[in-house]
């Protein structure tokens, strides 16, 4: 066998090697029975060390599956009673020294952070009108959510500007083309429609995702409303509506006979 051979079979894997030492020791024949004795006292502390190395590895995989567990099973709703809890003291520390907590927060607020926050306040208050209308602003603010969720692929688009920007010629000379009539067509432009243009495989399973998406929330909505109009309305909202069942578990069997009186009038 090569000798670079042997060394990439040392490096791979120690623990081999060291059971072909262990199996070393008691290959070579012995010359006499003390000789052949201290061998297999060898070959059995080898194995030992193996054993007591192999038991280690095993005992440290363990741990780590223990912490990760214990990482996975952190509650966030304890963790969210956990900030309150320290947010709560360090506003009750600020009075007992006189200062303003909410002065003393913004301290640590760049001019930048502020105006972002201002800004996703104001775009969070034009999301919060959920009233109906009319169809054309549903369409409108179900387009400005799509292009809120989409993520260009801006080196596909550097691509396909420069494929098309730049062209050759029959002597093989590059020669550069007009962006404006060329890549930036207008709407009666057919080169969309070439052989050439073939959606990726990545945008072609973005369009499905999105497309179940929607096709997933619509059966949602269909099935909550369905329900909600088969249903019996006793209720001014969904808070009230499991309050009404809670006290239902308890009280409708005594209820039942009256309200069933009630309704045929013969109460």
């Amino acid at each position: 066998m090569p000798e670079h051979l042997k060394a990439n079979d040392v490096s791979a894997n120690p623990q081999q090697v060291q059971v072909k030492s262990c199996n070393k020791i008691s290959d070579s024949s012995p010359t006499n029975e003390s000789s052949r004795v201290e061998k297999i006292q060898a070959r059995i502390d080898c194995l030992q060390r193996l054993r007591k190395r192999s038991d280690d590895a095993l005992q440290a995989n363990r741990h780590e599956v223990y912490e990760e567990f214990q990482r996975k099973k952190t509650n966030p709703i304890h963790q969210e009673r956990k900030r309150e809890a320290e947010k709560l003291l360090a506003k009750q520390e600020a009075q007992v020294r006189g200062e303003n907590y909410e002065r003393k927060r913004f301290w640590s607020y760049s001019a930048e952070s502020v105006e972002k926050w201002e800004k996703k306040q104001e775009k969070k208050a034009k999301r919060s009108n959920t009233g109906f209308t009319d169809f054309n602003q549903v369409a409108h603010k179900k387009y400005k959510k799509q292009i809120n969720e989409f993520k260009p692929d801006l080196e596909a688009y550097d691509e396909q500007k420069i494929a098309t920007t730049l062209t050759t010629t029959k002597d093989g000379e590059i020669i550069y083309i007009d962006t404006e009539s060329s890549f930036y067509r207008d709407a009666n432009s057919l080169r969309y429609a070439s052989v050439d243009n073939v959606p990726s495989p990545q945008a072609v399973d973005r369009l499905v995702t999105d497309v179940n998406k929607q096709i997933a929330q619509r059966e949602k909505f269909s099935r909550r409303k369905k329900a909600e109009d088969d249903d019996e309305i006793t209720y001014i909202n969904m808070r009230n509506r499991r309050f009404n069942e809670k006290i239902g578990r308890f009280y409708d069997k005594y209820t039942r006979e009256i309200k069933g009186n009630l309704e045929r009038g013969t109460a």
